[in-house]
């Protein structure tokens, strides 16, 4: 009997810890918003992180961006042993974004890198802790 590959674990995001999570053709991928990865967008889009901000909280995304901010943060989210996610291919996304219908898709990929240019994660990627105010831990009121 010969074996059937199976396709890898699907990750599944942690809204606890701030993780993103974008569903495309009913598979769950994990989206990462990594200095290395927004790089990637600017780089391939010709568009600085806060101009995608608001293009995509106005619906003017074109959907080349969208495949591109989305292969970027699959490709950053995914696990290293993960070849098949980690070669995620534009192009095809971009597809899959139209399938999925594009505001929901809009709305994910915008509030990933929102959250990120921002100042909520660390350049890998990570969530940063929340920062304790002072006065709360002096007991000040």
């Amino acid at each position: 009997m010969k074996r059937q590959k199976r396709a890898p674990a699907e990750p599944v995001a942690n809204e606890d810890r701030g993780e993103h999570q974008l569903a495309l053709a009913g598979r769950s991928y994990l989206l990462r918003p990594s200095h290395q990865a927004l790089k990637a967008v600017e780089r391939q889009t010709g568009k600085t992180a806060l101009e995608l901000v608001r293009l995509g909280n106005t619906g003017k995304l074109s959907m080349e961006d969208l495949g591109v901010v989305a292969s970027e943060l699959i490709r950053a989210g995914a696990d290293p042993k993960d070849g098949f996610t980690r070669n995620v291919n534009a192009e095809r996304l971009e597809e899959l974004i139209f399938e999925e219908g594009l505001p929901t898709v809009t709305s994910k990929l915008t509030l990933c890198l929102l959250d990120a240019a921002t100042g909520g994660r660390t350049a890998a990627g990570e969530l940063k802790a929340a920062q304790a105010n002072p006065k709360e831990l002096a007991g000040a009121a």
